[in-house]
């Protein structure tokens, strides 16, 4: 025993510390361990019955004597899980009865007054208050508009008939449409319109006025006092006005009709486009008819329209008009068409085409005149010429005419329509 050396007793000592460090890991392993396995014990076997008695208290001091469990008083029975639902009691005592209420089904063909009525709600707010005059309709008229070229100032529909026996001229002004618009947004008017009986400017009758519209719908009836020996020399004048919030009033057109040129028996509803001048033009009137530019076929299609203004023609019942095309090549007389001879009137309708070859012809030499022609029944009489006009290049015509002619030569295949005012009166036999 005296023989153990240092070195030994110290490899002794380390044995014996290393030893008692292990064992104290070991326990304190073995000590969490053994309370995981209580705490998971206890989780698995907890009374659900008395989880309410158990008071957890982080403020009170450890020093201090716990409290007596009181039992509390509750409001509801005690609640337990049953089947995934919370119950009053886990006894089938407990639970009440119940059953659901009948299934309500909608008949069929049956609609729901709230699904119905949520998409018409819905428009009412996004478009506004209804305009029941935006959606009547007016038997005899409507129909009508729909092969009308557009106008350019507006258009007014009206009805006119002479009773002689009481000496009363009846007007009823029915619409006037197309309207301009205020400014550059083309804003609503307030129109009405003024019915004068000249050459009397104090003889006028007054329409109601229309608010916020384009296309007025009138339907009024005025009555003139008129003898028959004046109403051949009277003229109807329609002034269309628009009233602004400032209460100034602005000239939208005009229409005046001689009384002579009207059928003042059958009280029919025509239309004319309203103009700017309120005064009768000097012009012996106006001509429409569309040009076609052919080139493949090297021709060209004159279609004859109308007329319209005719006011210096006769209208007895042996006079008749038509109209007479004239090829020019140059200064030589090439070709001569003409329409139908119809009963005269201040606007008359020919709707009448003709074609013209220009095989062997140089385009720009060639010209057109287009005359409106007066006719007569009586065998010593001769047609004359009441107003023409002269269509071709720039060596031949000027203004709209030229303008015409440019138009189709640069649009070809393409019909060209305009309207054109009657010049120069002669005789041609």
């Amino acid at each position: 025993m005296t023989g153990i050396t240092n070195e030994t007793l110290g490899v002794i000592i380390g044995s014996v510390a290393g030893g008692v460090i292990l064992v104290v890991i070991v326990a304190v392993i073995s000590l969490v361990v053994c309370r995981r396995l209580k705490q998971r014990h206890r989780s698995l076997n907890y009374d659900w019955e008395n989880s309410d008695k158990i008071q957890i208290t982080k403020s009170a001091p450890i020093s201090r004597s716990a409290s007596p469990n009181m039992v509390k008083r509750k409001s509801c029975p005690d609640t337990a899980v049953f089947k995934g639902m919370m119950v009053r009691s886990m006894t089938t005592d407990g639970i009440p009865d119940f059953s659901l209420p009948p299934e309500r089904v909608q008949p069929c063909g049956t609609p729901q007054r709230s699904q119905s009525l949520a998409p018409i709600q819905q428009q009412y707010g996004l478009i506004g208050d209804i305009q029941p005059d935006l959606y009547r309709s007016y038997v005899g008229y409507e129909e009508d508009d729909f092969h009308l070229p557009p106008s350019e100032h507006g258009r007014l529909w009206f009805s006119v008939i002479y009773d002689a026996v009481v000496e009363q001229l009846h007007v009823t002004l029915v619409k006037v449409k197309e309207l301009v618009g205020r400014g550059r947004e083309n804003g609503a008017r307030d129109p009405f319109v003024k019915i004068f009986l000249l050459p009397d400017e104090r003889n006028c009758r007054i329409s109601k006025v229309r608010k916020k519209t384009l296309t007025p719908v009138y339907n009024e009836n005025f009555v003139f006092e008129v003898s028959p020996e004046d109403i051949g020399e009277s003229i109807l004048r329609f002034s269309v006005y628009d009233v602004d919030k400032r209460r100034v009033r602005h000239s939208l057109g005009h229409v005046l009709l001689a009384l002579k040129d009207l059928d003042l028996t059958k009280g029919d509803t025509v239309w004319k486009d309203l103009e700017q001048s309120h005064q009768i033009s000097d012009a012996p009137g106006e001509l429409c008819f569309s040009l076609n530019y052919l080139p493949n076929l090297d021709k060209i299609k004159v279609l004859i329209l109308n007329a319209r203004k005719l006011r210096q023609m006769s209208f007895d019942r042996d006079s008749g008009t038509y109209v007479r095309i004239n090829m020019m090549h140059g200064r030589r007389l090439y070709k001569v068409k003409k329409t139908a001879t119809y009963r005269a009137s201040t606007d008359p309708t020919f709707n009448e085409s003709f074609t013209f070859s220009l095989v062997g012809k140089v385009l720009d030499s060639c010209s057109f005149e287009i005359c409106v022609m007066t006719s007569s029944k009586s065998p010593r009489s001769h047609d004359n010429v009441y107003g023409k006009v002269v269509i071709g290049s720039f060596m031949f015509s000027r203004g709209e005419e030229l303008l015409h002619w440019q138009e189709m030569m640069s649009q070809p295949r393409t019909p060209i329509q305009k309207w054109h005012t009657l010049t120069g009166n002669g005789n041609n036999h």
